[in-house]
């Protein structure tokens, strides 16, 4: 079974019936899963106004006691023993990533709109992150894999991926698929030279890395019918390709590259995301995990 024990689901105070909390609710049945609710609040604070220390603590007290009722309320119809936490704060995202850690979350639930800068959340992320934009759950669950998968990180996303992908839609008793954009021969010049390039047609690019990809997919008990790839940028096929296949949520990879690597190489999980129009869980590297 996956690692998956603990799930951190990040809500908003005052909304009902939020799809992320409908999501973490059905995650932490099927995963049988201890559920910890956090809900960040800010200070009750009229913008633009300077608070003294002590009024500032006030403040922030006021609006934990007020959200804290809210979620009283809400808890009443989740499982025995989930755990709260509401926390005043100015810098949602830092309280986040500091709550997820400190609890140790092993899946850390969040809306797909939940932060501002989602590009600098995900590069600092302490456990895979299920992005919620529904409350439904996947009746069909889509597995991205890479292209190259050329570098020791890339092979164990792609591992990490299909290994998730088929104990999740296990649990959820829902279909599985692999989704991957193909590699236009034009681009891969600059990387493999003019010899290869030449040495290769279109239909036998994509026969040839299909064939790598079935290879990839065989031991977990997919065929290459489950297999859809498509020409072009990962960040235009694999949108298309949940829509088309009616993926109702996508496991993806992402590196999250800092500093100079992140400004040039870019992260192709950052592009994606704002695309994609279903839920994604968002996973590194290091969640590979040896089933033997």
């Amino acid at each position: 079974m996956l690692l998956l024990n603990t799930i951190l689901v990040v809500l908003e105070p005052g909304r009902e019936n939020q799809p992320a909390w409908l999501q973490a609710l059905a995650w932490a049945e099927v995963l049988q899963a201890e559920l910890t609710v956090l809900v960040p609040v800010a200070p009750d604070v009229k913008p633009g106004l300077e608070l003294a220390p002590g009024l500032q603590d006030m403040a922030a007290h006021n609006a934990e006691v007020a959200a804290g009722h809210w979620l009283d309320d809400l808890l009443t119809e989740a499982p025995a023993g989930t755990s709260r936490v509401v926390v005043a704060t100015q810098n949602v995202q830092d309280t986040i990533l500091h709550e997820a850690r400190r609890f140790q979350a092993d899946l850390l639930v969040l809306a797909h709109d939940g932060v501002a800068d989602m590009r600098a959340f995900l590069r600092h992320l302490p456990s895979p992150l299920l992005l919620v934009r529904n409350g439904e759950r996947p009746s069909i669950l889509g597995g991205a894999l890479g292209a190259g998968a050329e570098d020791a990180p890339h092979r164990l996303l792609n591992l990490a991926v299909l290994e998730h992908l088929e104990v999740l839609a296990t649990a959820f008793g829902a279909g599985r698929r692999i989704l991957s954009a193909l590699p236009n021969p034009t681009e891969l010049v600059p990387l493999m030279g003019d010899a290869y390039a030449a040495s290769y047609v279109a239909s036998d690019l994509e026969k040839s890395y299909r064939e790598g990809i079935e290879k990839q997919v065989d031991k977990f008990g997919l065929t290459n019918e489950d297999v859809c790839v498509m020409p072009g940028r990962p960040d235009v096929v694999l949108p298309a390709l949940v829509q088309r296949e009616r993926v109702d949520c996508l496991l993806l990879g992402t590196v999250a590259r800092h500093g100079l690597a992140a400004f040039w190489l870019g992260n192709t999980a950052e592009d994606i995301l704002p695309r994609v129009e279903a839920n994604v869980l968002v996973l590194r590297p290091q969640d590979y995990f040896d089933p033997s």
